[in-house]
């Protein structure tokens, strides 16, 4: 068993003749926090994509919680957690539905779905809003409850694509939110 939960060889993407990821190689050892720093464009989510099973490199390889990414997609996608720079969340479901929803994708069992929910709830102190719209809650306890999703089923990986984008009153003021 590999020491590393990421292994990146040459990793690239294209797309036709841009390249938007060249060639990246790098290990993330068990238990480090690991993050890509650039400028807007640089290839950050591209690469992040990839590592998700979400996109298929161009060339290179990776082995993500000690699955090959290009033989083993499905089984990365159940050991990995994922939060999106844009929240996953939906707005028209309540936060109990919600979370329900995405413990159902991740395979969860009814009775482990059931515990996790009350878990969840109980630990987010968000139990009087079980019911509420998720499009109703403040900026801050959607972020909250979109991380708290993304490792519900308890992965081995935590993937976070800028989990605080858009939570900096700047940034909120500008976009109208």
């Amino acid at each position: 068993m590999s020491e590393f939960a990421i292994e990146a060889r040459e990793l690239t993407k294209k797309f036709g003749s841009f390249t938007a990821v060249d060639r990246i190689t790098f290990d993330v050892a068990k238990g480090e926090i690991f993050g890509f720093l650039g400028a807007n464009g640089a290839g950050k989510t591209t690469a992040m994509r990839m590592l998700i099973a979400l996109s298929f490199p161009t060339s290179g390889s990776a082995r993500v919680a000690g699955f090959d990414l290009l033989q083993q997609p499905e089984q990365i996608k159940r050991n990995i957690g994922y939060m999106s720079q844009r929240f996953s969340l939906y707005q028209d479901l309540t936060v109990r539905e919600n979370i329900r929803f995405y413990g159902g994708i991740y395979g969860l069992s009814n009775q482990q779905l059931s515990a996790r929910t009350t878990e969840l709830l109980e630990r987010l102190n968000m139990g009087a809003e079980a019911d509420q719209l998720v499009g109703s809650l403040p900026l801050g306890w959607k972020q909250k409850l979109a991380f708290s999703v993304a490792i519900l089923h308890l992965p081995r990986i935590v993937f976070l694509d800028e989990p605080t984008g858009g939570v900096d009153p700047v940034t909120r003021e500008r976009s109208g939110k």
